[in-house]
């Protein structure tokens, strides 16, 4: 499911009412008190979530991933350094304007979901994702594109705020990964935003992942210096949907990711063990 009906600085992703507000910002608590939190995405949402206690310096069991330093090459490692050095020699990042390589970016995301494992890899209608493309014109959206032929390996999608910017989307062809696309999509970025990156203005690459088994936050950190900003997990459940997410948790170790409602479930109830422990 896409976001849905903002209410009140929430709005709704994937069954749940998430804060449309930054990381960093504590998101209004009225519409969980009042019960409207949950007309958000037409009353499909089945939890909100929401985090407090942002960068609290405690290693807490979540996170969102930032960059508050500006890139340095000179005090990277080599190999890093090279790595970095490397994509940006194969590949040219600009802005591009995504009406205008609809196609191009079509066919990336579908390179890009091909390496993704098949029990939440998504279908992507080609006329869908074309008309949505439209949509993207209100964020920044940074292509790569391989010099010696001029393809598009790979995209990044940004949200601008007045202290932050928060990728939204990165899709890359894995055909262009050993020759370097992720790093030199991730270069540009810190390139674009390098004069404003500092404590009072991060990129953000999201959330701990529940769901994805993906490394991708551990490449950042270990390439490009990003840091985890610890912070504690807030859910409230949908009235009668609780009860079966107590139900369920007892049992929570029978849940695996072979299905993608199984994965769902699993994730559910893994939240519930993080509020748990928090």
């Amino acid at each position: 499911m896409g976001k849905g009906l903002d209410v009140s600085g929430w709005t709704y992703y994937n069954h749940a009412a998430i804060p449309s507000c930054a990381p960093h910002e504590t998101p209004p608590l009225a519409p969980l008190e009042d019960g409207s939190i949950w007309r958000v995405g037409g009353g499909r949402a089945l939890l909100a979530r929401w985090t407090e206690d942002w960068d609290c310096g405690a290693e807490t069991d979540w996170w969102y991933l930032i960059k508050d330093e500006p890139l340095d090459l000179a005090s990277m490692k080599a190999k890093r350094r090279y790595e970095i050095t490397k994509g940006e020699r194969n590949f040219e990042v600009r802005r591009i304007e995504p009406c205008s390589c609809a196609d191009e970016l079509y066919r990336a995301t579908v390179a890009a979901y091909s390496a993704w494992p098949e029990k939440y890899r998504p279908r992507v209608d080609e006329a869908a994702f074309k008309a949505g493309v439209g949509s993207w014109e209100e964020r920044v959206i940074l292509g790569a594109f391989e010099r010696t032929s001029g393809r598009l390996a790979g995209y990044a999608g940004l949200i601008e705020s007045e202290d932050n910017v928060a990728f939204s989307v990165l899709r890359t062809d894995p055909a262009f990964e050993k020759a370097g696309v992720n790093a030199a999509l991730v270069a540009g970025v810190l390139r674009l935003y390098g004069e404003r990156i500092s404590p009072a203005f991060y990129i953000c690459d999201g959330e701990r992942a529940i769901r994805h088994e993906t490394a991708f936050q551990d490449y950042l950190e270990k390439y490009f210096g990003f840091r985890k900003a610890y912070c504690r997990l807030r859910v409230r459940y949908r009235p009668g949907f609780g009860l079966l997410v107590r139900l369920l948790y007892p049992f929570r170790s029978l849940f695996g990711g072979r299905t993608n409602l199984g994965s769902q479930i699993a994730g559910v109830l893994k939240m519930e063990q993080l509020r748990r422990e928090a």
